[in-house]
């Protein structure tokens, strides 16, 4: 029996257009890398360069919008424990909703990002509303919707600062565990600037 040309033709198509579809995966994701790897760098360049006297708001601001470039994101947060209160403070924000978000505070045990900052372990979710942790409040309060996100804990040795948190992919892609690496690394960074902060403070406490 004959191999028909028609479906030779067919299938050549199909396997140059999956090929296609693959190249162009890897090519994406080539890019998400590079970038990842230029927003890293430039993370350990912040740490060295900081001085004394370093702006601590700056920083916190320029170490997440790195984490959200490194993670094609748009919109990200950070949060402060209040201690005095027990409520979490959302300290900066970028993204569409940063007037509304900016100061909002919600109680330390709220959704995700309570559990996070509880458990002081980072969480990955695609879909937040099949997570049993996800809360709404924070999306009702400021009419937004949040399908996925990423939150990593903020703490030095015993001491618990709060929590970072990334949301919705720019692309309509899910983050994955790369992404769940860089933010804990920038995570771990933001750490160390907030201890350092507070140790100046101490200091300048004790000289006054």
């Amino acid at each position: 029996m004959g191999i028909n040309r028609r479906d030779i033709v067919q299938m050549l198509r199909r396997e140059n257009e999956a090929l296609k579809a693959r190249n162009q995966k890897l090519g994406t994701q080539l890019i998400r890398h590079r970038q990842a790897f230029r927003a890293l760098q430039r993370m350990d360049e912040i740490m060295r360069e900081m001085r004394a006297d370093f702006d601590l708001k700056r920083v916190i601001n320029d170490f997440l919008a790195l984490a959200l470039h490194a993670c094609d994101s748009e919109n990200g947060s950070l949060v402060l424990v209040d201690d005095a209160t027990r409520e979490l403070v959302f300290a900066e924000v970028i993204g569409e909703t940063r007037e509304q978000l900016l100061d909002h505070r919600i109680s330390i045990d709220t959704g995700i990002v309570g559990h996070v900052v509880e458990t002081h372990e980072a969480m990955l979710v695609t879909d937040v509303h099949r997570s049993s942790q996800w809360s709404s409040e924070v999306d009702q309060a400021i009419g937004f919707n949040t399908s996925a996100l990423m939150c990593a804990p903020l703490y030095d040795n015993d001491k618990t600062y709060g929590a970072i948190e990334v949301v919705n992919n720019r692309y309509s892609e899910v983050f994955d565990e790369n992404d769940l690496a860089i933010l804990r690394v920038t995570a771990r960074f933001v750490s160390q600037a907030l201890r350092q902060a507070e140790d100046i403070t101490t200091m300048e406490g004790e000289v006054s």
